[in-house]
């Protein structure tokens, strides 16, 4: 009998850790909104998202490789056949899909807000151009598939844990003792409440990564190895999390008010190397949150359009597929980025919270503790 290989786990882990990594998160700004604007009690709501991240990881990897389902359709429907008769879940899976595509978009914008803005400040190139770039970035490396995915997101996790290393030691170290005491000062809303339902609407949403967990997870062959990618991936979310509000924390209540927080933060330190690891990071995350909100669609659909046409315009239908979800995602950036994450991506977690946070959490914990299964296949 084989087993994962530690590569599978740990390039399925990242992937899920760089799905949610996105243009807000890695801007500061999801922080602020869900944990930074609680004060001091904002600690409490990342501690709360690390565990719910890490909890539903390695049950969402092992439900799609014990039913060996690794698109979200089927993903969801089997779910649902938990708890209401198949024909019902068959229907209400549409409910979930409409949800998720509606996210799928609103996270389009919001990442291109974020790269679009960081760029025209650099850079000094245009806002088109910018948003262009990063298309481009994205569409190519979603158009070669699961594999070049997976590939890419190991690579570029090292990359981006290189530069918060950076952004650690040179900007963070000289502030931490300010953070620690701005924190452990209780600093806050006179009401210490709100956080923990703020930190599960934060993690309702971002188990969008989840599905780009299950989409490229069909490498991990046993039970181990899914708890295993799904928890790494889990906790180096909730790390990241707790470092950024953390980092944020030295500046409160200043920096709520920041569209880019954590680029307020690296001006802040007065060091280029600081400045160039964040604006690393931010491409860098960005680009992978276009890949994880555009593959599972993409590869949802293709599904559909070769099964009624064949596979002879499968090209073309990507192709498609793929320009159409970036303008559509580019046309929200209009909105700018705070309004985005404070009305748009709140709404989203309220939603998620129904359709697939509660299913996932009861039945899907349900099916996963009742009986544990053999290694299957051979290592990848």
């Amino acid at each position: 009998m084989g087993r994962t290989s530690i590569y599978a786990i740990l390039a399925v882990g990242f992937t899920y850790t760089v799905a949610i990594f996105g243009g807000a998160f890695a801007s500061g700004r999801e922080i602020i909104q869900f944990f930074g604007r609680h004060g001091a009690w904002g600690l409490w709501g990342g501690i709360w998202s690390l565990m719910l991240f890490a909890y539903f990881g390695l049950i969402g990897m092992e439900l799609a490789r014990r039913w060996k389902i690794y698109d979200y359709r089927g993903f969801v429907t089997k779910l649902y056949e938990g708890f209401m008769p198949a024909k019902w879940a068959t229907r209400s899976q549409y409910v979930f899909e409409i949800a998720y595509l509606l996210l799928c978009i609103l996270v389009l914008g919001v990442i291109t807000a974020s790269g679009g803005s960081l760029l025209g400040d650099e850079l000094g190139i245009p806002y088109l151009a910018a948003t262009a770039i990063m298309s481009i970035i994205i569409f190519l490396v979603v158009v070669y598939g699961a594999g070049v995915i997976r590939a890419f997101n190991f690579t570029i996790t090292w990359v981006l844990l290189a530069a918060a290393v950076i952004v650690f030691v040179v900007a963070f170290v000289p502030i931490a003792s300010k953070s620690a005491t701005v924190i452990a000062s209780g600093v806050g809303p006179s009401a210490p409440s709100g956080w923990l339902w703020d930190g599960t609407v934060y993690t309702a949403y971002n188990l969008l990564g989840i599905i780009m967990l299950i989409a490229v997870g069909e490498v991990i062959l046993e039970r181990r190895g899914a708890f295993w990618a799904g928890a790494i991936g889990g906790v180096f979310i909730g790390v990241l999390v707790l470092f950024e509000y953390i980092i944020c924390m030295a500046y409160y209540p200043k920096i709520v008010e920041e569209t880019l927080p954590l680029h307020f933060v690296a001006i802040a330190s007065g060091a280029p190397i600081v400045r160039y690891a964040y604006d690393v990071i931010l491409i860098g995350a960005v680009v992978t949150s276009g890949v994880a909100v555009t593959f599972p669609p993409v590869k949802r659909f293709m599904a559909l359009l070769t099964a009624k046409y064949g596979d002879k315009k499968r090209g073309p239908y990507t192709i498609g597929l793929l320009v159409l979800l970036l303008v559509i995602g580019y046309s929200l950036s209009g909105f700018g980025l705070i309004p985005l994450v404070a009305k748009g991506l709140t709404g989203a977690g309220w939603t998620l919270i129904v359709v697939f946070l509660i299913p996932l959490l009861i039945f899907g914990s349900i099916m996963v503790w009742k009986r544990k299964d053999k290694v299957i296949g051979k290592a990848n």
